[in-house]
């Protein structure tokens, strides 16, 4: 019997263990976005080419803005002035008042030869200033990245904080009647989704680098399961040959060291790895299952996944002592952790006295605890996106696992990507900039 295999069995005995009937509360969350309107962008050149060029970009940045939450786009059918009139530096910014807009954001496209230059503007309604205009080229066969780029200096000039459009989300998927699962990434919206790791072989929890330019993983082999890397482009290497199994990699804040679960002495418990997967030190020595680690934003503490009391509950590990303080006391099986990369919010996904898995939040003392999910089935394997906004996870509410995203106080729900088969476990790149 495989590591994990084992793992499941005995996850599922445990959550028949009778512990607490309590429930966890529905949290009461309500929406602010901000109104923002964008304006039919300008070309340089009338041609055919440029105006759907110009089209493009502007429905790609419409898009982008949609998909934070952040932003309401208001219909173009309620704008006053629909084009640009006059200098694209000039606005009027009494007619954008009267149909509520916050910001006004313009753009002119020029296509010369194999290059696309966006002049991207900003306007403040309540000062009546220019906040932001920024120039932007690009290869034309990626015009479309114009708008992410654009859009990132939006959200930055508003919120202070960088966007999330260069980011990629890696998951895994099963396709249909293969039993092998692989290893894809798409883009932060559900877009240009490939595989990455198509090796015959059943591969799980994907974890990104530091930088982004790597994915761990775990790697079923035809006994045991090792750690792996692989670049976006698909070259991989081996890291680990313990015997047992190597789970859950998860990545500490400085970039140089892994959490992952070890069998090879026995029991199943969370070792600190280098990069190159060779162990450093045991952080766990308890009986019973030690797994699905998510450090802290500041890589001093690890949240994880136990039964050493009975049921499967989270815990919180002091990397430095070894120290570790139970986390939840509800719920019958509680699992798959995911720290906030820049608050005190920790999220796991919790059985419930429905049966069924859903998304909870609490901070790390295990108090504030809050369902973000609800009346849908099974809700699993939380990431956050790197500004802390956005969840993406996995679920069942269809009757297949399909990954969704919603805002991190669990509203906003929308179905992220369509595929035939099962995607799981997604995890949300940092950063990843404009290569």
């Amino acid at each position: 019997m495989s590591a994990l295999k084992f793992f499941l069995g005995t996850l599922i005995a445990f959550c028949f263990y009778l512990e607490a009937n309590a429930q966890i509360v529905l949290k009461d969350a309500k929406d602010a976005p901000i109104p923002i309107a964008i304006q039919s962008f300008m070309k340089a050149q009338e041609t055919p080419e440029s105006s759907q060029i110009a089209t493009d970009i502007e429905a790609v940045l419409t898009g982008d803005l949609i998909f934070s939450r952040i932003f309401r786009v208001i219909p173009a059918e309620a704008f006053l002035e629909p084009k640009i009139q006059g200098p694209i530096e000039s606005l009027n910014v009494t007619s954008w008042r009267q149909v509520g807009a916050y910001f006004v954001v313009r753009g002119r496209v020029s296509v010369e030869g194999n290059q696309v230059t966006l002049d991207g503007l900003a306007f403040n309604i309540s000062t009546g200033k220019m906040d932001l205009k920024k120039t932007y080229k690009i290869r034309k066969s990626e015009a479309r990245k114009l708008a992410h780029m654009f859009g990132d200096d939006l959200v930055e000039m508003i919120t202070g904080k960088r966007g999330i459009f260069s980011t990629e989300i890696a998951f895994v998927y099963m396709p249909p009647k293969k039993r092998q699962k692989e290893i894809w990434v798409m883009d932060f919206n559900g877009a240009n989704a490939r595989p990455v790791v198509q090796n015959g072989r059943s591969n799980i929890s994907p974890e990104w680098s530091i930088d982004g330019k790597y994915i761990y993983y775990t790697s079923s082999s035809n006994i045991d399961w090792h750690l792996w890397r692989t670049t976006l482009d698909g070259k991989q290497s081996q890291l680990t040959k313990f015997k047992g199994s190597a789970l859950g990699p998860a990545m500490l804040a400085n970039g140089k060291e892994l959490v992952v679960t070890l069998s090879k002495d026995g029991n199943p418990d969370l070792y600190l790895l280098d990069l190159e997967g060779r162990v450093k030190r045991r952080l766990t020595q308890k009986r019973g299952i030690n797994i699905a680690p998510s450090p802290s934003p500041d890589g001093k503490t690890v949240c994880f996944a136990s039964d050493r009391f009975g049921n499967l509950h989270i815990f919180m590990l002091n990397v430095e002592t070894g120290e570790a303080e139970r986390m939840t006391r509800v719920g019958t099986l509680n699992d798959s952790c995911a720290w906030n990369p820049v608050e005190d919010v920790v999220l796991f996904s919790g059985m419930d006295v429905d049966r069924e898995f859903d998304i909870f939040a609490m901070n790390s003392s295990g108090n504030n605890m809050e369902r973000l999910t609800y009346d849908a089935k099974n809700n699993e394997s939380p990431s956050w996106s790197p500004d802390g906004k956005l969840i993406v996870f996995s679920s069942r509410r269809d009757g297949r696992n399909v990954l969704y995203v919603m805002r991190n106080d669990g509203t906003q729900t929308s179905q992220l990507i369509e595929l035939p088969g099962d995607a799981t476990q997604p995890a949300w790149s940092p950063r990843l900039g404009y290569r």
